[in-house]
């Protein structure tokens, strides 16, 4: 790893959205199930699929984890970022 980091130019990355709790699990359920018929959750379009994958992805997004090795004067480390979205001011206190 150092070696390609090094001689390479490699970056190691990954990202992880947090799972949803109970409470977020069940607010999307209640959603899906006043937007949509048994019918059409049992049987979805193309419609509801891409409806219900854009829905879900912002709560998964909105809780997201980023991890990076960094190099600096040959000291390996890991950097983390956390972004949650829900704690975003929007211009409410600011």
């Amino acid at each position: 790893m150092a070696y390609n980091m090094t001689v390479n130019n490699k970056r190691y990355e990954a990202i992880f959205y947090q799972k949803p709790n109970e409470e977020t699990i069940a607010k999307m359920q209640t959603y899906l199930k006043n937007k949509y018929t048994q019918e059409e959750r049992d049987n979805p379009t193309d419609e509801v699929v891409a409806d219900v994958f854009k829905f879900t992805s912002e709560v998964f997004v909105k809780k997201c984890v980023w991890f990076m090795i960094t190099e600096n004067y040959g000291e390996y480390s890991i950097t983390m970022y956390y972004d949650n979205e829900y704690n975003r001011a929007n211009g409410d206190d600011l």
